[in-house]
């Protein structure tokens, strides 16, 4: 044997070769190994952060989505002026048409809503497929409850802890809960009525967190701030034991050590050992952002290395027997090997100058040239399409930036934009301008001449900002545009609006406006308030002041809505600043609004300026006083001045101004 190995070159090479490629056939083994492993749970740390991140998204943005309801619900009640069978109707449409809402109220403070009621607390909720009612002030003393006391004591929304709604809703759940208060008084006069709350059945919750599938046995939970079982696989533990608690009563303290590190931080990945399967598992977790929640995802580890070892046997079965083909024919595996690595190396340098096409015949091999050949005919392809990808991402970003700046030019078109407005009238003035918040707006403004003696002017505020509300803003103008008449009365024509955008209106959006329609021979100026900021008005000498506020319901939101007329009268040089909230409600850098007595400040030390003078110092008034916060709402500003020819008046000079105690100026 030994004369055979020294005399036989074949001998040489077969036994060199035998040993060499089982030396490296072990450490490719074992390197394929460690790297694949390595690739694959980094593979699923991204995956399994990526599923809690989005999964934890998801639910925030469905619990963001019922927070909006409940805000839009409490500025309607705020503004509106509701009965008791109104309000049962919006909470029954609010509960009916939105699937995450188990249930929701509007409850008011202590004889709140009616003086001989000292509580009136209507709730309607989901039963059974069916939607139920109770009177939470027969069930139980809500005013102090939580979910009442906190938002009260604070004047902020609140997300409840998760709790048993024995006596109301009769399952476990968590509650938004929105304070709201009268906006149809004046500033001064406005308090806390009570809160909105809307209800998300921990049941919802399970559903949605439950259906998040990892591999064969993994699963997902969902834990409050405090450690409480929210959503867990045994569901006989939910909101009766913490995760501390359990891992006391299983005396597992890896899942002591689960939780706390979960609750430290608000997103990572580790591993769980045995304390939350059977069998070796990771843990990945995402924290709900504004509640302070944690969802956790488990991956088994011998689920996920599965494929891995099976492709490890595959590698080694491959192995030897390319050991044992080699041995015998080595020159032609090193020529068969050589040549398409060569092609390889060559199409890799065509792939680096940006050509993806290429192919290999190899690639129908089954060995590990076949393989590589396959990988890199598929990588090109990878490549090919993410460059495709990348180009359509790009157009398709500069097609939506051009169509938001499009949007923009279609919006500010909407708008009057000459001025003067009526270069042959000499008889007022007139100056207005909108900034939106975002490309476009749900703010509008509109003046236009009813016929020779009568000028109607309008300013109104959608809810919300961005598209939805600028759609809903043009809609608006134009059925003021086409409504408003001079034989028609202004509460009507307000009503008849109202009542075509209430139609269909499934988002619940809505609109505060002012419309007003000023006798150019008289001066007398009729006015109507949907819900919206009272103007400013200053005649002469007298001090600027609001004009009286009459309230009216928000547009949009049911039909029918009843409107009150206001009515005042313009002496010459009398002026007129309308406005949308957007000018009061901008905020520092120290979260203090801009407010109703800085603005009358304001508008005081400019009074005699003219019209376009005094919008733009009370826009850049806001802006010095806003500094770097950035702009939060919509601003629309509009001045009128009326100057008629005092011989057209006779010589009078009108002493009246608005038809209440704040008229007599």
């Amino acid at each position: 044997m030994l004369n055979w190995f020294r005399s036989s070159i074949k001998a040489k090479i077969t036994l060199l070769v035998l040993f060499t490629t089982s030396i490296v056939l072990a450490i490719v083994l074992g390197f394929t190994g460690i790297f694949s492993r390595s690739v694959v749970q980094s593979d699923a740390r991204s995956y399994a952060l990526g599923v809690a991140e989005v999964t934890a998204g998801r639910l925030a943005k469905e619990l963001s989505s019922v927070a909006m309801v409940t805000r839009n619900l409490a500025y309607a009640i705020g503004y509106g002026q509701w009965d008791k069978r109104s309000i049962d109707e919006l909470l029954m449409t609010i509960v009916k048409s939105n699937e995450d809402i188990y249930g929701s109220t509007v409850s008011f403070v202590p004889f709140g809503f009616d003086p001989t009621l000292k509580a009136y607390a209507p709730y309607y909720y989901k039963k059974n497929g069916m939607i139920s009612f109770v009177q939470l002030a027969d069930s139980y003393d809500y005013f102090k409850r939580d979910w009442f006391k906190k938002p009260l004591e604070t004047g902020k929304p609140t997300w409840s802890n998760p709790y048993f709604d024995e006596g109301g809703g009769e399952t476990l759940m968590i509650t938004y809960s929105y304070p709201f208060m009268e906006k149809n008084l004046e500033p001064i006069h406005q308090m806390l009525k009570g809160v909105i709350t809307a209800d998300i059945s921990l049941d919802h919750l399970t559903d949605m967190v439950s259906g998040i599938k990892i591999e064969e046995t993994g699963y997902a939970f969902l834990l409050s701030d405090k450690g409480d079982l929210i959503v867990w696989p045994q569901k006989d533990l939910i909101m009766k034991e913490t995760i501390f608690s359990l891992a006391d009563k299983l005396e597992a303290p890896k899942l002591r050590n689960v939780g706390e590190e979960m609750l430290k931080q608000g997103s990572g990945f580790l591993d769980a050992g045995r304390s939350l399967t059977e069998k070796e598992s990771f843990l990945a977790f995402s924290s709900l952002p504004d509640f302070g929640w944690r969802l956790g995802v488990v991956i088994p580890k011998h689920e996920l290395f599965a494929q891995t070892y099976a492709l490890e046997k595959i590698l080694l079965i491959f192995g030897v027997a390319g050991i044992l083909l080699l041995s015998t024919v080595s020159l032609m595996v090193a020529r068969s090997v050589s040549a398409p690595l060569k092609r390889m190396a060559h199409a890799t340098e065509k792939v680096g100058e940006g050509y993806f096409d290429v192919d290999f015949i190899e690639k129908t091999r089954l060995d590990e040239v076949g393989q590589l050949a396959r990988s890199f005919v598929s990588m090109s392809k990878s490549l090919r399409s993410f460059m495709k990808d990348l180009t359509q991402a790009t157009a398709n970003k500069e097609r939506i930036e051009s169509e938001l700046r499009i949007a923009a030019d279609i919006q500010k078109s909407m708008l009057p934009s000459s001025f003067p407005a009526f270069p042959n009238r000499n008889d007022f003035d007139i100056y207005a301008l909108m900034r939106p918040a975002k490309e476009v707006g749900g703010d509008f403004f509109d003046f236009f001449l009813l016929d020779e003696d009568h000028l109607c002017i309008s300013v109104g505020d959608v809810s919300g900002k961005g598209t939805p509300a600028a759609l809903f803003m043009s809609v608006t103008k134009y059925l003021i545009e086409a409504c408003t008449t001079v034989d028609t009365p202004i509460d009507e024509t307000l009503e008849k609006i109202n009542k075509l955008l209430a139609k269909n209106n499934a988002t619940c959006m809505f609109v505060t406006v002012f419309l007003g329609i000023l006798d150019l021979k008289s001066g007398d100026f009729v006015y109507a308030n949907a819900g919206h900021n009272s103007p400013l008005i200053w005649i002469q000498d007298a001090p600027v002041a609001f004009l009286e506020l009459i309230g009216g319901p928000l547009l949009g939101i049911m039909d029918p809505g009843l409107f009150r007329v206001g009515k005042t009268t313009l002496v010459p040089d009398g002026r007129l600043l309308v406005y949308t909230d957007g000018v009061t409600e901008a905020f520092n850098v120290e979260g203090e609004p801009f407010s109703d007595d800085k603005l009358l400040r304001t508008v005081e030390r400019i009074r005699g300026a003219d019209v376009k003078s005094i919008t733009e110092k009370v826009l850049r008034e806001i802006d010095e006083f806003c500094g770097v916060v950035p702009q939060s709402d919509d601003i629309t500003i509009m001045a009128l001045n009326y100057k008629p020819d005092r011989k057209d008046r006779d010589g009078l000079i009108p002493e009246r101004i608005g038809t209440g105690p704040m008229a007599q100026i």
